[in-house]
């Protein structure tokens, strides 16, 4: 517990970091997602020991890390059709050393981490508000997991999906989507008051919790998704790049899941804006 709580603290620190030169240069959130994307793909790919097949790791690992900074210059419906045509193709030439099941467990695996990283790139293009979009794509699923950790570590008695992940269990996910409705609510109020200004922007607190609880119930999803990649892959975590975590998709799952549906909320309804546009 104490070295996973080191491993926390480092990373809230670097996210920290990172914010802060995103809100001056916002390319460099996408920068910064394509290097995570990039590792992520590629702790995916070790997973069934695909990293070593450069005929599949290569594209991947180099579309998980181009299309976030991409996206802040041209449509991405190219680029993601160019990715399809380079896998089939080398599928075709290299027929004896890849089957059809490698191919597609690559490709599917890396639009999902690509696509729903990504997303949090795509909403800060304007360069306004990153900080924030960037804390409420984070901090939902990871405070969430977090009260459904404690929740049900003291109060969990029925198990949610045994075959898959033994230890989760109803009353961990109840407790995590309170948690997560909450996280996203006081997200926007520390927002608010300590960093733009209540009276110069306007929060949509009942988006935040509309989004705190969906993404709560969709990050449980995300995480029994890439729980059972892994199972099916015989091993434990994806990595051990963060001590106490396991890899970055160990610790990123659920936002690849949660992410694009506050993309999609921010698209079509508004979650801040300034205040004299309300």
């Amino acid at each position: 517990m104490k070295v996973r709580i080191i491993s926390a603290a480092v990373g809230i620190v670097l996210v920290i970091g990172v914010l802060f030169v995103a809100e001056m240069f916002p390319i460099f959130i996408g920068i910064i997602l394509g290097l995570v994307n990039a590792i992520m793909t590629g702790e995916y790919l070790s997973a069934k020991k695909l990293h070593r097949k450069y005929m599949i790791s290569i594209p991947c690992i180099a579309l998980s890390l181009v299309t976030p900074v991409l996206v802040f210059y041209m449509n991405l419906m190219v680029v993601m059709y160019a990715f399809a045509l380079i896998m089939m193709i080398s599928l075709i030439f290299y027929h004896d050393h890849l089957s059809y099941d490698d191919t597609a467990f690559a490709i599917v695996g890396t639009l999902l981490i690509t696509c729903g990283m990504t997303s949090i790139s795509a909403m800060c293009v304007g360069g306004q508000y990153t900080s924030f979009y960037v804390v409420i794509c984070l901090c939902v699923p990871w405070l969430s997991d977090a009260g459904a950790y404690f929740t049900g570590t003291f109060l969990g008695k029925h198990k949610l999906c045994p075959n898959i992940s033994p230890k989760k269990t109803v009353e961990g996910a109840v407790g995590g989507i309170i948690f997560g409705m909450l996280s996203g609510i006081v997200a926007g109020m520390i927002f608010s008051s300590f960093i733009y200004g209540a009276d110069k922007v306007y929060i949509n607190y009942g988006g935040l919790a509309l989004i705190g609880i969906l993404n709560s119930v969709i990050a449980i999803l995300g995480d029994l998704c890439f729980s059972l990649i892994k199972r099916s892959c015989s091993i434990k975590d994806y990595g051990t790049i963060m001590p106490g975590h396991g890899g970055l998709l160990d610790r990123f799952d659920s936002v690849i899941f949660t992410a694009p549906l506050v993309y999609l909320f921010c698209r079509y309804a508004v979650l801040i804006a300034p205040a004299v546009s309300i």
